[in-house]
């Protein structure tokens, strides 16, 4: 292993629909240790600018504002972070040993995915999501909206134009522990995963800084993005679901437990009236 002395640390969004189950599963992450930042909070905690769309009957955020009081505060969670693992003496291998030990900011929002490269997206069954949005009194303009939305993936198909990686979780027939139980499953997997990515890469440029070979060929004028690409370098890392068909071409992901969360599971389309 690459000899780092911090190990990397994530940000993740938790997005997805209203109502399917982001706000109640994340203070229970919350509240067993996991950091959680909720945006809806955070806008009014942090006076981030907001207008009150009447027509949506939602509020119309300030994004460029939001992004950076965000990045702020995702600077901070890493300090806070670096100094108890510098002060505990903790090592890469205690990690997942509690909640407060593993390198990752939940950030809980639907628009949280705006925000983070890494999306976990909560999705349920449109009849169910109806039943939850209609005992929380939307209106019913507002409610066929959002089923709407969920019935042909708004909100993943964002994921998608601004995340590298994107996974799902069902809380259809799930209780608030279960799923839980596999968001907690899905992101020691994924921190591992993106863990292993890190300290390849960190090996690469390590050894990219002592080719001689590529020293010379920069400081002969050669474009860099030529020399990292004759070296190896992957362009972002990114995980590749589509082949650019309409029809999802989902990478199946070597991790068992990422695979098992691979979006495109849903198809819920034909609720469309």
């Amino acid at each position: 292993m690459t000899d780092i002395f911090f190990p990397p640390f994530l940000t993740i969004a938790l997005t997805g629909t209203p109502g399917t189950g982001k706000t109640e599963i994340s203070k229970k992450m919350e509240a067993e240790g996991y950091r959680v930042l909720h945006i809806t909070e955070f806008i009014k905690e942090y006076d981030v600018p907001f207008e009150w769309d009447e027509e949506r009957d939602c509020a119309a955020v300030d994004m460029d504002a939001l992004e950076e009081a965000v990045f702020e505060y995702q600077k901070k969670s890493r300090r806070d972070f670096n100094e108890m693992f510098f002060s505990k003496k903790l090592t890469f291998q205690n990690l997942h040993d509690s909640p407060e030990y593993l390198p990752v900011l939940l950030m809980e929002s639907h628009l949280a995915h705006y925000l983070c490269d890494l999306s976990v997206v909560l999705r349920t069954h449109p009849d169910t999501l109806k039943q939850r949005l209609s005992k929380r009194g939307y209106s019913e303009k507002k409610v066929m909206e959002n089923i709407l939305a969920e019935s042909i993936d708004v909100v993943l198909c964002d994921c998608f134009d601004y995340c590298r990686r994107v996974y799902e979780i069902d809380t259809t027939e799930m209780d608030v522990n279960q799923t839980c139980d596999c968001l907690k499953e899905l992101l020691h997997a994924l921190y591992d995963d993106e863990f292993n990515v890190y300290d390849s890469l960190m090996k690469k440029m390590d050894a990219f800084s002592k080719d001689f070979a590529a020293q010379q060929a920069i400081a002969a004028g050669l474009p860099m993005s030529d020399v990292l690409d004759a070296y190896g370098f992957e362009e972002d890392g990114a995980v590749v679901y589509s082949n650019g068909d309409d029809i999802g071409d989902y990478a199946v992901d070597e991790n068992p437990i990422l695979a098992k969360y691979a979006p495109g599971k849903n198809d819920w389309s034909e609720t469309v009236d």
